[in-house]
Protein backbone atom coordinates (compact mmCIF):
# COMPACT_ATOMS: atom_id res chain seq x y z
CA UNK A 1 0.00 0.00 0.00
CA UNK A 2 1.23 3.47 -0.82
CA UNK A 3 2.00 5.88 1.97
CA UNK A 4 -0.51 8.73 2.40
CA UNK A 5 1.94 11.28 1.03
CA UNK A 6 2.37 9.20 -2.15
CA UNK A 7 -1.31 9.07 -3.05
CA UNK A 8 -2.26 10.64 -6.41
CA UNK A 9 -4.27 13.62 -5.16
CA UNK A 10 -4.89 17.04 -6.71
CA UNK A 11 -2.17 19.63 -5.99
CA UNK A 12 -4.27 21.20 -3.23
CA UNK A 13 -4.81 17.82 -1.62
CA UNK A 14 -5.63 19.08 1.86
CA UNK A 15 -8.25 21.46 0.49
CA UNK A 16 -9.54 18.71 -1.78
CA UNK A 17 -9.96 16.23 1.08
CA UNK A 18 -11.62 18.91 3.19
CA UNK A 19 -14.12 19.59 0.38
CA UNK A 20 -14.82 15.86 0.04
CA UNK A 21 -15.48 15.53 3.77
CA UNK A 22 -17.78 18.56 3.71
CA UNK A 23 -19.66 17.17 0.71
CA UNK A 24 -20.30 13.85 2.48
CA UNK A 25 -23.01 15.41 4.61
CA UNK A 26 -26.08 13.84 6.11
CA UNK A 27 -28.29 14.60 3.12
CA UNK A 28 -26.11 12.68 0.67
CA UNK A 29 -25.69 9.72 3.03
CA UNK A 30 -29.42 9.66 3.74
CA UNK A 31 -30.23 9.79 0.02
CA UNK A 32 -27.92 6.87 -0.72
CA UNK A 33 -29.40 4.88 2.18
CA UNK A 34 -33.00 5.48 1.13
CA UNK A 35 -32.17 4.48 -2.46
CA UNK A 36 -30.56 1.22 -1.27
CA UNK A 37 -33.57 0.51 0.93
CA UNK A 38 -36.04 1.04 -1.91
CA UNK A 39 -34.03 -1.18 -4.28
CA UNK A 40 -33.83 -3.92 -1.64
CA UNK A 41 -37.62 -4.14 -1.45
CA UNK A 42 -37.60 -5.64 -4.93
CA UNK A 43 -36.90 -9.10 -3.51
CA UNK A 44 -40.13 -8.99 -1.51
CA UNK A 45 -42.57 -8.36 -4.36
CA UNK A 46 -42.73 -11.97 -5.63
CA UNK A 47 -46.27 -13.31 -4.84
CA UNK A 48 -45.06 -16.95 -4.50
CA UNK A 49 -42.20 -16.16 -2.17
CA UNK A 50 -43.97 -17.54 0.91
CA UNK A 51 -44.67 -20.80 -0.90
CA UNK A 52 -41.00 -21.73 -0.87
CA UNK A 53 -39.45 -19.81 2.07
CA UNK A 54 -40.40 -19.10 5.63
CA UNK A 55 -40.77 -15.50 6.89
CA UNK A 56 -37.49 -15.85 8.80
CA UNK A 57 -35.63 -16.98 5.70
CA UNK A 58 -37.14 -14.14 3.70
CA UNK A 59 -36.08 -11.63 6.35
CA UNK A 60 -32.52 -12.97 6.44
CA UNK A 61 -32.28 -12.94 2.63
CA UNK A 62 -33.66 -9.40 2.52
CA UNK A 63 -31.17 -8.18 5.13
CA UNK A 64 -28.31 -9.77 3.21
CA UNK A 65 -29.48 -8.10 0.00
CA UNK A 66 -29.86 -4.79 1.81
CA UNK A 67 -26.31 -5.12 3.14
CA UNK A 68 -25.01 -5.75 -0.38
CA UNK A 69 -26.85 -2.73 -1.71
CA UNK A 70 -25.63 -0.67 1.23
CA UNK A 71 -22.02 -1.51 0.41
CA UNK A 72 -22.58 -0.65 -3.25
CA UNK A 73 -24.37 2.58 -2.35
CA UNK A 74 -21.55 3.61 0.01
CA UNK A 75 -18.95 2.86 -2.63
CA UNK A 76 -20.78 4.74 -5.36
CA UNK A 77 -21.42 7.66 -3.03
CA UNK A 78 -17.73 7.90 -2.20
CA UNK A 79 -16.74 7.61 -5.88
CA UNK A 80 -19.27 10.27 -6.91
CA UNK A 81 -18.12 12.69 -4.20
CA UNK A 82 -14.45 12.23 -5.13
CA UNK A 83 -15.19 12.79 -8.81
CA UNK A 84 -17.56 15.69 -8.21
CA UNK A 85 -14.95 17.59 -6.20
CA UNK A 86 -12.10 16.70 -8.60
CA UNK A 87 -13.67 17.58 -11.96
CA UNK A 88 -13.59 21.35 -12.75
CA UNK A 89 -16.99 23.03 -12.71
CA UNK A 90 -16.28 24.64 -16.09
CA UNK A 91 -15.30 21.35 -17.74
CA UNK A 92 -17.17 20.71 -21.02
CA UNK A 93 -19.63 17.80 -20.82
CA UNK A 94 -18.91 17.51 -17.12
CA UNK A 95 -22.22 15.83 -16.30
CA UNK A 96 -21.81 13.25 -19.09
CA UNK A 97 -18.28 12.42 -17.94
CA UNK A 98 -19.42 12.15 -14.33
CA UNK A 99 -22.26 9.76 -15.25
CA UNK A 100 -19.99 7.61 -17.45
CA UNK A 101 -17.35 7.29 -14.73
CA UNK A 102 -20.01 6.51 -12.15
CA UNK A 103 -21.46 3.75 -14.32
CA UNK A 104 -17.98 2.25 -14.83
CA UNK A 105 -17.53 2.35 -11.07
CA UNK A 106 -20.84 0.53 -10.60
CA UNK A 107 -19.63 -2.16 -13.02
CA UNK A 108 -16.38 -2.52 -11.12
CA UNK A 109 -18.13 -2.77 -7.76
CA UNK A 110 -20.51 -5.45 -9.10
CA UNK A 111 -17.49 -7.38 -10.39
CA UNK A 112 -15.83 -7.16 -6.97
CA UNK A 113 -19.01 -8.32 -5.28
CA UNK A 114 -19.18 -11.41 -7.51
CA UNK A 115 -15.50 -12.11 -6.89
CA UNK A 116 -16.14 -11.91 -3.14
CA UNK A 117 -18.87 -14.57 -3.25
CA UNK A 118 -16.95 -16.76 -5.76
CA UNK A 119 -13.69 -16.45 -3.74
CA UNK A 120 -11.86 -15.16 -6.77
CA UNK A 121 -12.25 -14.07 -10.36
CA UNK A 122 -12.23 -17.58 -11.89
CA UNK A 123 -15.97 -18.22 -11.58
CA UNK A 124 -17.60 -14.96 -12.69
CA UNK A 125 -21.05 -14.76 -14.34
CA UNK A 126 -21.44 -14.24 -18.08
CA UNK A 127 -20.76 -10.69 -19.35
CA UNK A 128 -24.47 -10.06 -20.05
CA UNK A 129 -25.38 -10.94 -16.48
CA UNK A 130 -22.62 -8.69 -15.21
CA UNK A 131 -23.86 -5.85 -17.46
CA UNK A 132 -27.44 -6.39 -16.24
CA UNK A 133 -26.37 -6.11 -12.60
CA UNK A 134 -24.24 -3.06 -13.40
CA UNK A 135 -27.31 -1.41 -14.95
CA UNK A 136 -29.40 -2.42 -11.96
CA UNK A 137 -26.97 -0.75 -9.57
CA UNK A 138 -25.63 2.06 -11.77
CA UNK A 139 -28.75 3.52 -13.36
CA UNK A 140 -30.31 4.65 -10.05
CA UNK A 141 -27.00 6.28 -9.15
CA UNK A 142 -26.80 8.05 -12.52
CA UNK A 143 -30.42 9.19 -12.15
CA UNK A 144 -29.68 10.68 -8.72
CA UNK A 145 -26.59 12.44 -10.09
CA UNK A 146 -28.62 14.02 -12.90
CA UNK A 147 -31.30 15.15 -10.42
CA UNK A 148 -28.63 16.60 -8.10
CA UNK A 149 -26.96 18.44 -11.01
CA UNK A 150 -30.27 19.93 -12.16
CA UNK A 151 -31.00 20.98 -8.59
CA UNK A 152 -27.61 22.69 -8.27
CA UNK A 153 -28.09 24.48 -11.58
CA UNK A 154 -31.49 25.66 -10.44
CA UNK A 155 -29.99 26.98 -7.21
CA UNK A 156 -27.24 28.78 -9.12
CA UNK A 157 -29.77 30.30 -11.53
CA UNK A 158 -31.93 31.46 -8.61
CA UNK A 159 -28.87 32.90 -6.90
CA UNK A 160 -27.80 34.75 -10.05
CA UNK A 161 -31.32 36.11 -10.56
CA UNK A 162 -31.45 37.22 -6.94
CA UNK A 163 -28.05 38.91 -7.24
CA UNK A 164 -29.14 40.68 -10.45
CA UNK A 165 -32.35 41.86 -8.81
CA UNK A 166 -30.43 43.06 -5.76
CA UNK A 167 -27.98 44.93 -8.01
CA UNK A 168 -30.89 46.55 -9.88
CA UNK A 169 -32.53 47.62 -6.62
CA UNK A 170 -29.23 49.03 -5.35
CA UNK A 171 -28.75 50.89 -8.64
CA UNK A 172 -32.25 52.36 -8.43
CA UNK A 173 -31.66 53.31 -4.81
CA UNK A 174 -28.31 54.87 -5.68
CA UNK A 175 -29.85 56.89 -8.50
CA UNK A 176 -32.65 58.06 -6.21
CA UNK A 177 -30.15 59.09 -3.53
CA UNK A 178 -28.06 60.91 -6.11
CA UNK A 179 -31.06 62.74 -7.51
CA UNK A 180 -32.09 63.82 -4.02
CA UNK A 181 -28.56 64.92 -3.17
CA UNK A 182 -28.26 66.86 -6.42
CA UNK A 183 -31.65 68.47 -5.92
CA UNK A 184 -30.61 69.59 -2.44
CA UNK A 185 -27.31 70.88 -3.82
CA UNK A 186 -28.81 72.76 -6.78
CA UNK A 187 -31.75 74.33 -4.96
CA UNK A 188 -30.15 74.80 -1.57
CA UNK A 189 -31.58 77.72 0.41
CA UNK A 190 -28.47 79.86 0.75
CA UNK A 191 -27.85 79.66 -3.02
CA UNK A 192 -31.38 80.85 -3.81
CA UNK A 193 -31.25 83.48 -1.07
CA UNK A 194 -28.04 84.90 -2.52
CA UNK A 195 -29.56 84.95 -6.02
CA UNK A 196 -32.75 86.62 -4.80
CA UNK A 197 -30.69 89.13 -2.83
CA UNK A 198 -28.78 90.00 -5.98
CA UNK A 199 -32.07 90.30 -7.89
CA UNK A 200 -33.43 92.72 -5.29
CA UNK A 201 -30.25 94.80 -5.46
CA UNK A 202 -30.39 94.86 -9.26
CA UNK A 203 -34.02 96.00 -9.25
CA UNK A 204 -33.06 98.94 -7.05
CA UNK A 205 -30.12 100.01 -9.17
CA UNK A 206 -30.60 98.46 -12.63
CA UNK A 207 -34.22 97.26 -13.08
CA UNK A 208 -33.62 95.89 -16.58
CA UNK A 209 -30.84 93.60 -15.38
CA UNK A 210 -33.02 92.55 -12.44
CA UNK A 211 -35.74 91.41 -14.84
CA UNK A 212 -33.16 89.43 -16.80
CA UNK A 213 -32.00 87.80 -13.57
CA UNK A 214 -35.57 86.68 -12.82
CA UNK A 215 -35.79 85.18 -16.31
CA UNK A 216 -32.52 83.28 -15.72
CA UNK A 217 -33.82 81.93 -12.40
CA UNK A 218 -37.03 80.72 -14.04
CA UNK A 219 -35.09 79.02 -16.85
CA UNK A 220 -32.86 77.31 -14.31
CA UNK A 221 -35.75 75.98 -12.23
CA UNK A 222 -37.61 74.80 -15.34
CA UNK A 223 -34.45 72.94 -16.43
CA UNK A 224 -33.43 71.40 -13.13
CA UNK A 225 -36.77 69.98 -11.97
CA UNK A 226 -37.44 67.64 -14.93
CA UNK A 227 -33.80 66.53 -14.93
CA UNK A 228 -33.94 65.48 -11.27
CA UNK A 229 -37.13 63.43 -11.80
CA UNK A 230 -35.98 61.82 -15.05
CA UNK A 231 -33.74 58.71 -14.99
CA UNK A 232 -32.80 59.18 -18.66
CA UNK A 233 -32.00 62.26 -20.67
CA UNK A 234 -30.21 63.63 -23.70
CA UNK A 235 -27.02 65.58 -24.17
CA UNK A 236 -29.06 68.56 -25.34
CA UNK A 237 -31.09 68.56 -22.11
CA UNK A 238 -27.91 68.40 -20.05
CA UNK A 239 -26.29 71.29 -21.94
CA UNK A 240 -29.45 73.37 -21.48
CA UNK A 241 -29.30 72.74 -17.73
CA UNK A 242 -25.59 73.61 -17.63
CA UNK A 243 -26.19 76.90 -19.47
CA UNK A 244 -29.07 77.84 -17.15
CA UNK A 245 -26.95 77.09 -14.09
CA UNK A 246 -23.99 79.14 -15.33
CA UNK A 247 -26.20 82.09 -16.27
CA UNK A 248 -27.79 82.01 -12.85
CA UNK A 249 -24.45 81.77 -11.08
CA UNK A 250 -23.17 84.73 -13.08
CA UNK A 251 -25.81 86.82 -11.29
CA UNK A 252 -23.92 86.16 -8.07
CA UNK A 253 -20.41 86.56 -9.44
CA UNK A 254 -21.02 89.16 -12.12
CA UNK A 255 -18.07 89.88 -14.41
CA UNK A 256 -15.88 87.62 -12.31
CA UNK A 257 -17.44 84.58 -14.05
CA UNK A 258 -17.22 83.90 -17.78
CA UNK A 259 -18.09 80.69 -19.56
CA UNK A 260 -18.37 79.09 -22.97
CA UNK A 261 -20.18 75.97 -24.17
CA UNK A 262 -18.83 74.16 -27.23
CA UNK A 263 -21.36 71.54 -28.29
CA UNK A 264 -22.15 70.11 -31.72
CA UNK A 265 -25.92 70.40 -32.39
CA UNK A 266 -25.78 67.05 -34.18
CA UNK A 267 -25.07 65.38 -30.84
CA UNK A 268 -27.89 66.89 -28.81
CA UNK A 269 -30.19 63.86 -29.14
CA UNK A 270 -27.61 61.37 -27.95
CA UNK A 271 -28.60 59.71 -24.65
CA UNK A 272 -26.81 61.13 -21.63
CA UNK A 273 -27.41 60.42 -17.92
CA UNK A 274 -28.97 63.47 -16.27
CA UNK A 275 -27.07 65.70 -13.87
CA UNK A 276 -23.60 64.22 -14.52
CA UNK A 277 -22.11 67.16 -16.47
CA UNK A 278 -24.05 69.46 -14.13
CA UNK A 279 -22.17 67.98 -11.19
CA UNK A 280 -18.80 68.64 -12.86
CA UNK A 281 -19.72 72.27 -13.53
CA UNK A 282 -20.90 72.79 -9.98
CA UNK A 283 -17.69 71.23 -8.69
CA UNK A 284 -15.57 73.52 -10.90
CA UNK A 285 -17.27 76.68 -9.62
CA UNK A 286 -17.50 75.81 -5.93
CA UNK A 287 -14.00 74.33 -5.56
CA UNK A 288 -12.13 76.13 -8.31
CA UNK A 289 -13.49 79.55 -9.29
CA UNK A 290 -15.16 80.81 -6.11
CA UNK A 291 -12.05 80.30 -3.91
CA UNK A 292 -9.96 81.96 -6.65
CA UNK A 293 -12.28 84.97 -6.85
CA UNK A 294 -13.55 84.15 -10.34
CA UNK A 295 -12.46 82.74 -13.65
CA UNK A 296 -13.56 80.99 -16.82
CA UNK A 297 -15.41 77.69 -17.36
CA UNK A 298 -15.33 75.84 -20.68
CA UNK A 299 -17.82 73.01 -21.29
CA UNK A 300 -17.02 70.99 -24.41
CA UNK A 301 -18.56 67.89 -26.00
CA UNK A 302 -16.81 65.64 -28.51
CA UNK A 303 -17.80 62.39 -30.17
CA UNK A 304 -15.78 59.70 -31.90
CA UNK A 305 -17.10 56.51 -33.47
CA UNK A 306 -17.33 54.78 -30.11
CA UNK A 307 -17.07 57.38 -27.34
CA UNK A 308 -18.92 60.50 -26.31
CA UNK A 309 -16.81 62.82 -24.18
CA UNK A 310 -18.02 65.76 -22.10
CA UNK A 311 -15.30 67.80 -20.42
CA UNK A 312 -15.40 70.74 -18.02
CA UNK A 313 -12.26 72.90 -17.85
CA UNK A 314 -11.75 75.76 -15.42
CA UNK A 315 -8.86 78.09 -14.60
CA UNK A 316 -9.50 78.15 -10.87
CA UNK A 317 -7.23 77.06 -8.06
CA UNK A 318 -7.04 73.48 -9.28
CA UNK A 319 -6.78 70.32 -7.22
CA UNK A 320 -5.75 70.94 -3.65
CA UNK A 321 -5.59 74.70 -4.16
CA UNK A 322 -8.08 75.46 -1.40
CA UNK A 323 -9.55 73.69 1.58
CA UNK A 324 -12.73 71.90 0.49
CA UNK A 325 -15.97 72.54 2.36
CA UNK A 326 -17.84 69.80 0.51
CA UNK A 327 -18.33 66.12 1.26
CA UNK A 328 -16.83 64.89 -2.00
CA UNK A 329 -19.98 62.90 -2.73
CA UNK A 330 -20.61 64.65 -6.05
CA UNK A 331 -17.75 62.95 -7.92
CA UNK A 332 -18.36 59.70 -6.03
CA UNK A 333 -21.96 59.69 -7.26
CA UNK A 334 -20.79 60.36 -10.82
CA UNK A 335 -18.49 57.33 -10.69
CA UNK A 336 -21.27 55.19 -9.21
CA UNK A 337 -23.65 56.19 -11.97
CA UNK A 338 -21.08 55.43 -14.66
CA UNK A 339 -20.25 52.04 -13.13
CA UNK A 340 -23.92 51.11 -12.75
CA UNK A 341 -24.86 52.11 -16.30
CA UNK A 342 -21.73 51.23 -18.30
CA UNK A 343 -19.50 49.03 -16.13
CA UNK A 344 -15.81 49.69 -16.77
CA UNK A 345 -16.57 51.32 -20.14
CA UNK A 346 -17.78 54.58 -18.60
CA UNK A 347 -14.99 56.72 -17.15
CA UNK A 348 -14.46 59.92 -15.19
CA UNK A 349 -10.97 61.42 -15.63
CA UNK A 350 -9.60 64.27 -13.49
CA UNK A 351 -6.42 66.07 -14.60
CA UNK A 352 -4.64 69.28 -13.70
CA UNK A 353 -4.41 72.18 -16.16
CA UNK A 354 -1.33 74.39 -16.51
CA UNK A 355 -0.59 77.00 -15.33
CA UNK A 356 -3.56 76.46 -13.02
CA UNK A 357 -7.01 74.93 -13.12
CA UNK A 358 -8.58 71.53 -13.51
CA UNK A 359 -10.17 69.34 -16.18
CA UNK A 360 -12.92 66.80 -15.50
CA UNK A 361 -14.03 64.59 -18.41
CA UNK A 362 -16.76 61.96 -18.71
CA UNK A 363 -16.36 59.31 -21.44
CA UNK A 364 -19.37 57.19 -22.40
CA UNK A 365 -19.52 54.24 -24.85
CA UNK A 366 -22.13 55.73 -27.16
CA UNK A 367 -22.50 55.53 -30.92
CA UNK A 368 -23.31 58.48 -33.17
CA UNK A 369 -27.00 58.63 -34.07
CA UNK A 370 -27.86 56.99 -37.40
CA UNK A 371 -27.24 59.45 -40.23
CA UNK A 372 -25.65 62.04 -37.95
CA UNK A 373 -22.12 63.15 -38.83
CA UNK A 374 -20.37 65.18 -36.15
CA UNK A 375 -19.43 68.62 -37.38
CA UNK A 376 -16.82 70.96 -36.03
CA UNK A 377 -18.05 72.25 -32.66
CA UNK A 378 -19.78 75.62 -32.64
CA UNK A 379 -18.53 77.92 -29.90
CA UNK A 380 -21.41 79.55 -28.04
CA UNK A 381 -19.86 82.44 -26.12
CA UNK A 382 -21.35 83.58 -22.85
Amino acid sequence: MLAPDRLALPPDRHGYLARVLRALDGRRIAGAGVTALLLSLGVLVSPSLLDFFSPAEIAVAWLEHLAELGVLAAGLLLVYTLLDEALPRSMPLRLAALCALLFLSATGLALLLYAYYAHGFSHLPPPLRLLSDALHFGLPAVFLVVVADLHQRSLRADSAAHAAELARVQQDQGEAEQQLALLQAQIEPHFLFNVLGNVRRLYRTRPQEGAGAIDSLMRYLRSVMPQVRNANGSLGDEMGLVRAYLELYRIRMGARLTFAIESDPALQDLPFPPMLAMTLVENAIKHGLEPAGGGHVLVRTRCSRELLEVEVIDDGLGFGGAASSGTGMGLVNVRRQLAARYGNRGRLALTAVQPRGARAAISLPLDVLPGATPRAPEVQPA
